[in-house]
């Protein structure tokens, strides 16, 4: 059993007590408590759910005291004002966060393409990893695999220098993609997607896949704006 975020969304809804019957009414398909049969066959998808104070959303400038602005009550410590748990999309600053990722993500493909010009090609650490679990005799071991990995001009490049490290991340090889649009959208679809969507007509959507990212985010922009997103945290 593990805890997770669902983005609900929901039609035009008042805040406080409406809102929170419309989250039970379109939450209650999936209850695992439920009595009787789930539509789909399955065992549902939670036992309980809440408002996730998650500060999530990114609130459009000059909306931060409107009252259809979702804020989970329960947080003792302070609130930003710019940040909640939902509202209309209207209200919501999508871009807020995606934007300034997109770009820092370009940025770091073109660093990354101008530090690795000067190295020999290098492999990807999944390469290595792949090459221990095609020997059942075990010959070939992780630690030869991490020494090889590591032990290559580029990476050993980067591991010497934590600033490096910390743009490029521990396999830049494998996860800086060679085509920079689509590493920069891959980014970008990446900020806003919670692990599962609740759509406006029903459908329980799910997935760690950069399909279901990139999916997710495209629903999100093409929803009314004034449609009302929250995020809900639920336990299954």
């Amino acid at each position: 059993m593990a805890k997770q975020r669902i983005t609900v969304c929901l039609p035009p809804c008042a805040p406080g007590e409406a809102l929170n019957r419309a989250i039970a009414e379109a939450m209650a398909p999936f209850d695992m408590n439920r009595q009787d049969d789930l539509p789909d066959g399955g065992d549902g998808e939670w036992d309980y759910w809440y408002i996730a104070s998650g500060w999530e959303f990114a609130v459009r400038p000059g909306y931060e005291d409107d009252p259809r602005i979702v804020r989970d009550g329960e947080e003792d410590e302070p609130r930003p004002r710019d940040r909640c748990d939902g509202g209309p999309k209207a209200l919501l600053d999508l871009d807020a966060d995606r934007v300034p990722v997109a770009e820092e993500a370009g940025r770091r493909w073109d660093a990354w393409q101008e530090f690795s010009a000067g190295y020999p090609a290098a492999l990807p650490a999944h390469h290595f990893w792949a090459r221990v679990r095609l020997d059942p005799q075990q010959r070939y071991s992780f630690k030869q695999a991490r020494a090889e990995h590591e032990g290559q001009p580029l990476i050993r490049a980067v591991y010497a220098d934590p600033v490096l490290r910390e743009r490029f991340g521990d396999d830049p090889v494998q996860f800086i993609a060679p085509d920079r649009d689509a590493y920069v959208a891959q980014r970008y679809a990446d900020v806003l997607p919670t692990w599962a969507l609740l759509t406006l007509d029903g459908r329980w959507i799910e997935g760690g896949t950069h399909e279901y990212r990139a999916a997710f985010n495209a629903y999100l922009d093409e929803l009314p704006d004034t449609t009302v997103l929250v995020r809900v945290l639920y336990h299954s």
